[in-house]
């Protein structure tokens, strides 16, 4: 492959990953802002202000006795067979405002992964930026470029982030908890978050320190070969 073609092929990458990263940073920016101001608002439904909740009964009951509850917490029943799950409009059955913090929590719970994904495109696209400006001004050796102190610092910022997405994901259903008890009460019912512990992607940090291990390797590689050159 040519230079030129190599050059133009990574910056178009670059190009998709820049677009994406505006993109992805846009749609935050309406949710978080505009959604707190409707979760806010004074009509009662509100389409971005939906939380889902894992509902146990306290005791043996029957559906018709759940359903009549929820109706009476304002609240909406989304399914219902063998356990029960509802959507809460997130504001309390008076209507009372509830904190801004909880909104925050609230909808970037709903947006992790869009951050997660902003931030690794972000650090893929300062890598590709160093490739390009290595390959113009150098020409040769792609693999040094791709492995340089800087790129391997990026690499593990990722795997960093691998790591503590489940850890982040653990706090928000924790948070979500308190937010349940203190603001949503059906007699007789429990309430949780519909994301359980089993959910959190604790997978992620397998990932993240395979990631770790595997840029220790080449790091140990760069420093064997910056010593043999050093010897020659």
């Amino acid at each position: 492959m040519k230079l030129s073609t190599k050059i133009n092929t990574l910056r178009t990458i670059k190009i998709g990953f820049d677009i994406t990263i505006i993109a992805l940073s846009l749609f935050l920016i309406y949710f978080i802002f505009i959604g707190a101001r409707e979760i806010s608002a004074s009509f009662p439904k509100s389409k971005l202000g939906i939380m889902l909740a894992q509902v146990t009964p306290n005791k043996i009951s029957n559906s018709n006795d759940f359903v009549i509850k929820a109706k009476n917490s304002d609240a909406v029943v989304t399914s219902y067979i063998d356990s029960y799950r509802i959507a809460f409009n997130v504001k309390n059955s008076t209507n009372t405002k509830i904190p801004i913090i909880f909104k925050i929590v609230f909808l970037l719970a709903l947006n992790l992964n869009l951050f997660f994904l902003i931030f690794v495109f972000f650090q893929a696209s300062r890598i590709l930026s160093s490739i390009i400006r290595g390959i113009k001004n150098e020409k040769e050796n792609l693999h040094h470029f791709i492995f340089n102190k800087r790129n391997i610092k990026r690499f593990q910022y990722i795997s960093y982030g691998f790591i503590a997405m489940p850890l982040i994901e653990l706090i928000i259903y924790f948070s979500d908890s308190i937010f349940l008890k203190k603001y949503f009460l059906i007699e007789g019912f429990t309430l949780n978050p519909i994301i359980g512990l089993s959910s959190i992607s604790w997978d992620y940090i397998f990932i993240g320190l395979l990631f770790i291990s595997l840029i220790e390797v080449i790091r140990r590689g760069m420093t064997i070969q910056e010593e043999n050159d050093l010897t020659v």
